[in-house]
C-alpha cells in the first residue's frame, strides 16, 4: 500500500528537518559552490561541471521540499490534543517558528572555509546524511530509513578521481586530511543520542571506499568509524 502524502512528508520531527536545512545550507551547497567557484583547482571538466550545477539544483529543491515538511511537521507537533486543535481553530496555538531562524543555529554557516575544506566536508557528508524528501514509506514503526545520497556519493567520487588526478601530492594528502577530519566530525554528531529520526546516518565504510576508489589511497585516508 502506497504511503499517504502527508505520511511521507511528516516522518521527521521539526527539529530533525531544522538539522537536514542547517546542514544542506551550511556544508552541502558550500561545498558545491565551491567546487563552481574553482572548478580548474580540483580537475572539474566542462561535462563534470554540468553534473555539479545539477546537483546544486537538486539540493535546492531538497531545501525547497524540507521547508514545506518543517512547516507540516510543526503543525501535527501542534496540534496534538482535542485542546490543541480548539486553540488552533480559535487562533490561539501560537505563532510559527522561522524555519531560517532555526536553520542559522545549526553548524557553521559563516560560509567562508577555504574551498578544499568545503568541498572535503561535502565529500563527507554524502557519506553521513540520508534525503528525507526522497521516501514514500518511510516510517519509524517499520523501521524504513530515508535513503542515503546515492548520487552524490557516485559524483563526488568521479570529482575526486579528477582532482587526485590533477593535483599534487602535498595538495592530496591536504584534501585526505580534511576528509578524515570532516567524517570524525559526523561520526561524533551520530554518537551518544537517539538518531532514529535524524537525517545522520554516518557510513565510515562507504566513506573510505569511495576515497580508495577515487585514487587517494587507504594509507592516506584515515577514516573515523
Amino acid at each position: 500500500m502506497r504511503a499517504s502524502r502527508r505520511g511521507a512528508r511528516t516522518f521527521l520531527t521539526s527539529s530533525a528537518i531544522v538539522e537536514a536545512i542547517g546542514i544542506e545550507e551550511s556544508i552541502v551547497l558550500p561545498g558545491y559552490a565551491a567546487l563552481a567557484e574553482d572548478s580548474a583547482a580540483f580537475g572539474v571538466t566542462t561535462d563534470l561541471m554540468r553534473e555539479v550545477d545539477a546537483a546544486v539544483r537538486r539540493h535546492r529543491a531538497i531545501v525547497a521540499r524540507l521547508r514545506l515538511m518543517y512547516d507540516e511537521a510543526v503543525a501535527a507537533e501542534r496540534v496534538s490534543s482535542p485542546r490543541d486543535e480548539a486553540l488552533a481553530v480559535l487562533g490561539l496555538a501560537g505563532p510559527d517558528l522561522d524555519a531560517d531562524h532555526a536553520a542559522n543555529t545549526v553548524g557553521d554557516r559563516d560560509g567562508r572555509r577555504p574551498a578544499l575544506v568545503a568541498v572535503a566536508y561535502l565529500v563527507a557528508a554524502a557519506h553521513a546524511l540520508t534525503d528525507p524528501t526522497n521516501c514514500g514509506t518511510a516510517s519509524p514503526a517499520l523501521n524504513l530509513m530515508p535513503p542515503p545520497l546515492h548520487r552524490d556519493r557516485a559524483l563526488l567520487e568521479e570529482v575526486l578521481a579528477h582532482t587526485v588526478a590533477a593535483t599534487d601530492a602535498a595538495t592530496r594528502a591536504e584534501l585526505a586530511e580534511h576528509i578524515a577530519a570532516a567524517g570524525a566530525v559526523f561520526a561524533d554528531a551520530g554518537h551518544g543520542s537517539d538518531r532514529r529520526l535524524s537525517v545522520l546516518r554516518y557510513n565510515p565504510h562507504s566513506l573510505r571506499t569511495s576515497c580508495r576508489a577515487a585514487g587517494l589511497g587507504e594509507l592516506e585516508v584515515c577514516i573515523a568509524d
